[in-house]
């Protein structure tokens, strides 16, 4: 990393070192990333996402808010779900459901003998240690052998969102062999002051096990979201996780994957929705350490207004990973002039016999086919809703829950609503 040491920052290191939790795992995760530092703009990996906004904040854990305080069920998907509720960076055992067949460990009751799985990551920067340093809420998720969880388990994350506000989570995911469990994770903030949110989940899944994980980003329009996946993959297991990236200031988002036991399958995809003046940074690793795995990539980006959306991903195949089949695609729209897209699907292989690919492309809506549609008596705005549909629904169509598919199509039609009242 290009950045500078953190202690050459006096005021952001104190503001961050009062965050520091007390458990030794988490206080070396805060040595290491007061010995890479947080990146600056000479970093090439964060040159279209500047953090101006975000060291400028008067950075401070967030305040504990009871329960009372916040009409979560209001913010809730509703879905049929084992749901299971954060405040402000804080677990909430009051709101959360009992959930069958999964052992459910609060973050802080994890000793740091168990905590082993907590400070691996597959591709670390300074925001996986600063996540794991700072987080006092979260859980850790164990489903034994062949146990199937029989609704989703829900993450739901409120934030209040005031100014230098931080809410910092950790979680982790143990499948046992042949286990099988849906997670949707929903992270909201409500304040316009600018807080942070930093997120991290990990999953283990073993041996025929198979994981969904969907992550929604719905964030104010003053909010910072730092967010990292981790999925590791053993023999014959299956992962498919999805990035919903609907709303924030500046959103960054690492999803990394690690397929090593044959015959994997993982799929990969995200959808961002950046407008105003955001900036939306997605960013892929995949590592194929082990033979016949398969893995496919989709990833979306609708940029509006002066926004900017970020797309980044790497393929890796390791000597040992033959007869990999991985496919990586990136497709981006454009509403505006002003809106930008920087796209960087990569490959690096190591192995002879492989079948690997990716692609990318980046433009706007089709005149022909909205004046098509006009003359037709479809409104401008309506026959914009339709197309941005259409691309979208390609991601959207792969989340396995339908409420979830559902919302995500609707916020669609909001990033053009405002659009419909000028007609």
């Amino acid at each position: 990393m290009a950045g500078l040491p953190l202690m050459n920052d006096v005021h952001l290191n104190r503001s961050l070192a009062k965050m520091t939790q007390e458990s030794t795992w988490q206080k070396a995760q805060w040595r290491r990333l007061a010995e890479v530092g947080l990146p600056d703009s000479s970093d090439e990996a964060w040159r279209y996402t500047p953090l101006s906004s975000f060291k400028q904040l008067p950075l401070r854990y967030a305040k504990f808010q009871p329960a009372e305080n916040i009409s979560y069920e209001s913010l809730s998907l509703g879905l049929d779900s084992y749901r299971l509720v954060f405040f402000d960076g804080r677990f909430s055992f009051r709101c959360s459901d009992w959930i069958p067949h999964a052992t459910i460990t609060p973050l802080h009751c994890v000793t740091d003998v168990d905590s082993h799985e907590l400070r691996k990551a597959i591709k670390p920067d300074a925001f996986v240690y600063l996540t794991d340093a700072t987080a006092s809420g979260g859980v850790l998720i164990e489903v034994a052998a062949n146990r199937v969880i029989d609704k989703p388990i829900y993450l739901l994350h409120i934030n209040s969102g005031n100014k230098g506000d931080v809410c910092s989570y950790r979680h982790h995911v143990d499948l046992g062999t042949g286990a099988q469990c849906e997670i949707i994770e929903h992270h909201v903030s409500l304040e316009q002051g600018g807080g942070v949110t930093l997120s991290r989940l990990t999953s283990l899944v073993q041996n025929g096990a198979r994981f969904y994980h969907t992550k929604l980003i719905e964030e104010s329009g003053q909010q910072h979201h730092f967010g990292h996946n981790d999925t590791v993959l053993e023999r014959d297991a299956f992962a498919q996780t999805s990035t919903m990236a609907l709303s924030g200031r500046l959103v960054r988002h690492q999803n990394s994957s690690a397929l090593r036991g044959e015959n994997g399958y993982i799929e990969m995809n995200s959808l961002s929705l950046p407008h105003a003046q955001h900036t939306f940074d997605n960013r892929t690793y995949l590592s194929h350490a082990a033979a016949h795995c398969i893995s496919k990539q989709l990833h979306k980006i609708i940029a509006k207004d002066e926004a900017t959306g970020v797309f980044e991903g790497m393929i890796y195949v390791a000597p040992v990973a033959q007869q990999t089949d991985g496919q990586m695609d990136s497709h981006n729209l454009l509403l505006g002039e002003s809106a930008t897209v920087n796209t960087k699907p990569q490959l690096e292989i190591y192995a002879d016999d492989v079948k690997c690919s990716h692609g990318a492309t980046s433009g706007q809506l089709n005149r022909d086919q909205i004046d098509y549609m006009r003359a037709r008596g479809i409104t401008k705005s309506l026959a914009e809703s339709m197309l941005l549909k259409a691309f979208a629904s390609e991601v959207a169509f792969k989340l396995r829950n339908p409420l979830v598919k559902e919302h995500v199509l609707a916020r669609i039609d909001h990033l053009v609503r405002g659009d419909r009242d000028a007609e």
